[in-house]
């Protein structure tokens, strides 16, 4: 363990002798990003380091793996030199032999293995997205938010709703493909950030005119309390999850993005909460869980059970015993099945 807290404490020398190295190799070639290539940079390998130390911990190199799969794909939207990402893995290995040597016998492993995948040209494995009745209008409001259409998105949405079709459905079927296809443009640098963050918010826009028949269910009596834990921005997933809950008959509050420990033992308390569920949606998030459910935890009502999800989670195996948690759950529909397993 005092190895693999070495890979954090050491992160940011460990980044910075990266990138001098990168650079050092080709400057011709790196030069002309300037200053801003270089933050670039640094940014992109601390991010590596904190891939490789989550992979460490948790002992799964699909973390990393992924990382690399993923950053491999956008370096190449950006049209970076070849390689970048084979050629930033075998670096770091050099540095780590060179400066670091005792983090050999855990690192290399991890290294080589998301080497041996940009090598054999692996492509991360995506969720299959299931067809429906709706698929034609999940293009059409794919397509409204890609255009900066907004009044046209939530109109569709809006008639949707009025022609009688569940708000599950609505989610399950046009918010949640909208927000991959979305992602997956992001990914391959075919939208900007500017453009992922617009249509994220006028989805978050569309779920809330729903919100008159999500709260419409008989009350259970029951109470959930949600929230994104650390620096997470990415929140759409569990706001969807607390409104499964809130369509189930439960009370639910939403906590919202980047939410601290003692916010969730204070709502947890105040509110009497059956359950509190946990999201991440960056692997980089996982320890940082853990440390969350160990602060909260002894704090929390005796009856109060904890269940974890998000999209990080959905990546690779969960040892729900290793974050503190009750229960995992991968999507909304089995998030509110366990809890209600838990109530029962």
């Amino acid at each position: 363990m005092e190895l693999t807290e070495s890979i954090k404490e050491k992160s940011e020398v460990i980044a910075i002798s990266l990138v001098t190295y990168q650079f050092q190799l080709r400057p011709d070639e790196w030069s002309r990003y300037g200053k801003k290539g270089i933050d670039a940079s640094l940014r992109d390998a601390r991010y590596l380091l904190d891939y490789l130390y989550e992979a460490v911990v948790a002992n799964e190199p699909q973390i990393l793996i992924r990382y690399t799969l993923w950053a491999d794909e956008l370096f190449k939207g950006l049209n970076l030199p070849e390689n970048t990402m084979l050629e930033t893995l075998e670096c770091l290995k050099v540095i780590i032999a060179k400066e670091y040597s005792y983090l050999q016998p855990i690192s290399n492993q991890y290294i080589d293995q998301a080497i041996d995948a940009l090598r054999q040209n692996q492509k991360l494995t995506q969720p299959v997205l299931s067809s429906s009745m709706l698929s034609m209008q999940a293009k059409a409001y794919i397509d409204m938010l890609l255009n900066g259409d907004r009044h046209e998105a939530l109109k569709l949405i809006e008639q949707l709703s009025n022609q009688g079709v569940s708000v599950k459905d609505i989610y399950l079927d046009i918010f949640q493909p909208a927000q991959y296809q979305i992602g997956q443009l992001w990914l391959k640098n075919e939208i900007s950030v500017a453009k992922e963050h617009y249509c994220t918010a006028v989805t978050q826009q569309a779920m809330s005119l729903l919100y008159p028949k999500v709260f419409t269910t008989e009350r259970k009596g029951l109470t959930f309390v949600a929230a994104c834990v650390g620096n997470e921005l990415h929140e759409i997933g569990v706001r969807m999850v607390a409104d499964f809950f809130e369509m189930d008959g439960w009370d639910t509050y939403y906590l919202g993005a980047n939410t601290p420990a003692d916010s969730i033992i204070k709502a947890a308390n105040e509110r009497h909460a059956d359950l509190v569920g946990l999201s991440i949606a960056l692997p980089i998030h996982r320890s940082l869980l853990r440390s969350v459910i160990e602060q909260i935890k002894p704090q929390l009502p005796p009856k109060t059970k904890i269940i974890i999800g998000g999209y990080a989670l959905n990546q690779s195996s969960v040892n729900v015993e290793w974050f503190g948690a009750h229960a995992y759950a991968p999507n909304a529909l089995k998030a509110v099945e366990v809890g209600n397993s838990f109530a029962a």
